[in-house]
C-alpha cells in the first residue's frame, strides 16, 4: 500500500510540474533578454536609448558622464481613459528617488533620452531638483534602479511640483494610478 501511495503522489507531482512549465503565464522574452515591465492590464514599460544589451544602465545616463542624460523609455498598451502617464526611478538598494516626470501625455509611446516631452513637469527629487539625476552608487559596487510607468486616471494636480517633497509626490502617483508597469535596471560603478 505505501508503494502506491508514494508512486500516486510522485505521478501527481510530475503532471503539476508539466503542467507549471507549460502554461503561457506571461509574456515571453529571449534567452538573455532583458525582462520588460508588464501589468495584468497590459500596459508595458520597455527599455529604449541608454541601456547596453543586458539591460544595465550605459555611462552616459549616470554621473559618471558630464551630462547625466535621462533615458529612453518605451510605452505600449496604455489602458482606455488614462488622462495622463507619470514615471519614477527609485534606487532600490539606496531607497532614493531619481526622478519624477508628472504630465506626460496618455497617447506617448514613450520618452526620448534627454527630452522632456511637451506638457511634462519634472517634480523634486531626493536630491534638491526637479530633474533627472542618474544612477551613482558608491564606487565599486552595484544598484539596481527601478522605473515605473503609472497611467492615470486623472490629471496629477498641480499642487504636486518642484516644491513637493519627493517622497508625497511618488506616494500620490501610485495611490492615484490605474495601472504600472515596471522595469529594474542596474549600474555598476567602476
Amino acid at each position: 500500500m505505501r508503494g502506491h501511495r508514494a508512486q500516486a503522489f510522485m505521478a501527481t507531482v510530475a503532471a503539476l510540474l508539466v503542467c507549471a512549465a507549460c502554461s503561457g503565464g506571461g509574456p515571453k522574452t529571449a534567452p538573455g533578454a532583458p525582462p520588460t515591465g508588464t501589468t495584468a492590464t497590459g500596459l508595458t514599460l520597455t527599455r529604449g536609448q541608454g541601456f547596453d544589451r543586458s539591460g544595465a544602465f550605459v555611462r552616459l545616463m549616470t554621473c559618471d558622464d558630464p551630462r547625466d542624460y535621462s533615458p529612453g523609455l518605451n510605452f505600449a498598451h496604455v489602458p482606455a481613459g488614462t488622462a495622463e502617464l507619470a514615471v519614477s526611478m527609485v534606487d532600490l538598494d539606496a531607497h532614493k528617488i531619481h526622478w519624477l516626470q508628472l504630465g506626460i501625455p496618455a497617447d506617448a509611446h514613450g520618452l526620448t533620452a534627454h527630452h522632456l516631452t511637451p506638457g511634462a513637469r519634472e517634480a523634486l527629487n531626493d536630491f534638491g531638483e526637479a530633474t533627472y539625476d542618474g544612477p551613482c552608487p558608491p564606487h565599486g559596487t552595484t544598484h539596481h534602479y527601478q522605473l515605473t510607468l503609472y497611467a492615470m486616471r486623472e490629471r496629477t494636480p498641480a499642487s504636486l511640483n518642484a516644491k513637493t517633497p519627493p517622497t508625497q509626490t511618488l506616494r500620490e502617483l501610485r495611490h492615484r494610478a490605474v495601472a504600472s508597469a515596471t522595469l529594474v535596471a542596474p549600474y555598476t560603478r567602476r
